[in-house]
C-alpha cells in the first residue's frame, strides 16, 4: 500500500511538472505574438513624447498631461525608487513652472537606435531602449518631459558661441539616452507603461549655424515611426517581476 501511494505521488508530481512546462511554453509563445504590439507601443510613446514637448508654454502642461494619461497605467508597487509612475509624472507636471519658462521648443526630431523587449512576469514586459532627441529652441532654457520626469535645459553651461545671449539666442539641444528602461503591463486597453526611467544621458547644445544639421547628419533622426529593422527584440531567459 505504501509503495502504491509513493507511485501515485510520483505520477501526480510528474503530471504537475509537465503541466508547468506546457504552460510555460504556451505563455512564452503568447508573449512572442505580443512583441510587435509592444514594439509599436514604444515607438508611438517616443514619437508622442517628443511632440508633446513642442509648443508654447501656455499649452505645454495640458499636452504633457494628455501624453501621460494616454501612455501610462496606474501602478503603485515598484522596487525601483528611481522609476517614474503615472501619478508621479502627473504630480511633477502640475508642480513644474512650465508656464513661466524662458523659452519654447519650436520643433523636434527623434531617432530610436536600439530596442530590446523581454517578458516580465505573467502579464508584463521589460523594454530597454537607446534613442536620441533633438529639440529646436527659440531662446532660454525651456522645461521638458523625459522618461524620468520633468527636466530643464542648461544651454548656458554648454555654449560654444561668443554671441550667445540667453534671452534671444536660438539653438539645438541634443539629448542621447543610452539606457532607458520601461516596464509595461497588458491592460484591457492594450499595453501601457507602468514605470519608466533612464540611467544617465548625454546632452549637447549647438549654437553654430554650421552645426544646425548635426542631428540629422549623425543619426538620421526621424519625426515618423522608425523602420522595424532598428529594433532588436530578444526573448528573456528568466522573467523579471514588474517593478
Amino acid at each position: 500500500m505504501k509503495l502504491r501511494n509513493i507511485n501515485r505521488g510520483l505520477v501526480l508530481g510528474g503530471v504537475l511538472a509537465l503541466g508547468v512546462v506546457c504552460y510555460s511554453v504556451y505563455d512564452n509563445n503568447q508573449f512572442k505574438t505580443s512583441k510587435p504590439e509592444i514594439e509599436q507601443t514604444m515607438r508611438d510613446y517616443i514619437a508622442d513624447l517628443t511632440s508633446a514637448n513642442v509648443g508654447s508654454s501656455d499649452k505645454l502642461k495640458s499636452q504633457l498631461t494628455d501624453f501621460v494619461d494616454k501612455h501610462y497605467t496606474d501602478y503603485t508597487t515598484s522596487d525601483n525608487e528611481f522609476a517614474s509612475s503615472k501619478s508621479g509624472l502627473l504630480d511633477e507636471i502640475n508642480q513644474a513652472e512650465v508656464a513661466t519658462q524662458g523659452g519654447d521648443i519650436t520643433s523636434a526630431e527623434y531617432d530610436i537606435k536600439e530596442m530590446s523587449i523581454n517578458k516580465s512576469g505573467a502579464d508584463g514586459a521589460k523594454v530597454t531602449m537607446i534613442y536620441n532627441v533633438c529639440y529646436d529652441v527659440s531662446k532660454g532654457d525651456p522645461t521638458f518631459l523625459t522618461t524620468n520626469g520633468i527636466n530643464t535645459m542648461t544651454s548656458g553651461n554648454y555654449t560654444n558661441s561668443d554671441n550667445y545671449e540667453p534671452s534671444t539666442s536660438s539653438y539645438k539641444a541634443i539629448f542621447s539616452y543610452e539606457n532607458a528602461e520601461f516596464y509595461l503591463l497588458r491592460t484591457s486597453d492594450g499595453w501601457k507603461i507602468a514605470t519608466s526611467s533612464d540611467y544617465g544621458y548625454g546632452e549637447d547644445y549647438s549654437f553654430d549655424d554650421n552645426n544646425s544639421d548635426s542631428m540629422a547628419d549623425e543619426s538620421k533622426a526621424e519625426s515618423e515611426i522608425v523602420p522595424d529593422s532598428s529594433a532588436e527584440n530578444t526573448d528573456s531567459e528568466g522573467a523579471d517581476s514588474v517593478e
